[in-house]
């Protein structure tokens, strides 16, 4: 029997092989993708939206206006704010702590305007801390929260004149709050273009290269 030429072997292989893959390509092209899981119907808020609008939901109704229009604007713009606010917040007290310490004087808001809540949200927040720190001990704690302060005892005990000193600066900051809105929300754009971008940008190329 005689054999078949070498060419004709050949295309019954190339013709086999050509089968198989166009009947593997159509198995595969027929396989249903798996699904993909469904995508959330709303964003989740970052953490500077989530504050702002926390800080907005304790303001009184007419500071609201100050704080309102942020709540759509820019993240970068949102975080300039929140940085300013903190800072007009930090800035004030430790001023007006050390003009009371060195100047040797400070006011008596309880006597000249009646109004004792944010001295004693002051004093209970910052004598904790300065408890913490060591700077106080509990009894000059207790002598403020309990008003018996005089001026003999505020001059013979560095401690309860320390926290009262950070109580009474507290309280002023406080007072002051609708100045420090209008100022954060003044200098906000000023500040996310200036400041915060720039720094934000140099950050994000040093730990990128990092």
């Amino acid at each position: 029997m005689a054999s078949r030429p070498p060419n004709v072997l050949r295309y019954l292989r190339l013709q086999t092989t050509r089968h198989a893959r166009s009947h593997a390509s159509r198995r595969t092209i027929s396989t249903p993708s798996p699904p993909q899981p469904p995508k959330p119907s709303q964003p989740i808020p970052n953490d500077s939206h989530s504050r702002l609008r926390r800080l907005n939901d304790r303001l009184p109704r007419f500071l609201r206006t100050y704080t309102t229009p942020l709540l759509g604007a820019p993240v970068t713009h949102i975080t300039s704010f929140l940085i300013l606010h903190e800072i007009t917040a930090i800035v004030p007290i430790f001023g007006l702590v050390g003009a009371f310490h060195y100047g040797v004087w400070m006011p008596d808001l309880a006597s000249q305007t009646g109004e004792t809540n944010a001295f004693d949200e002051g004093a209970a927040r910052f004598g904790r801390w300065l408890k913490k720190k060591g700077w106080v001990n509990e009894s000059d704690v207790n002598t403020v929260a309990d008003h018996e302060t005089t001026a003999e005892k505020t001059v013979d005990r560095a401690g309860v004149r320390l926290v009262l000193e950070f109580a009474t600066a507290y309280a002023v900051t406080k007072a002051l709050l609708p100045v420090r809105l209008a100022v954060s929300v003044w200098a906000t754009p000023w500040f996310a273009r200036s400041v915060f971008t720039p720094i934000a940008k140099l950050a994000g190329r040093l730990f990128g290269r990092g």
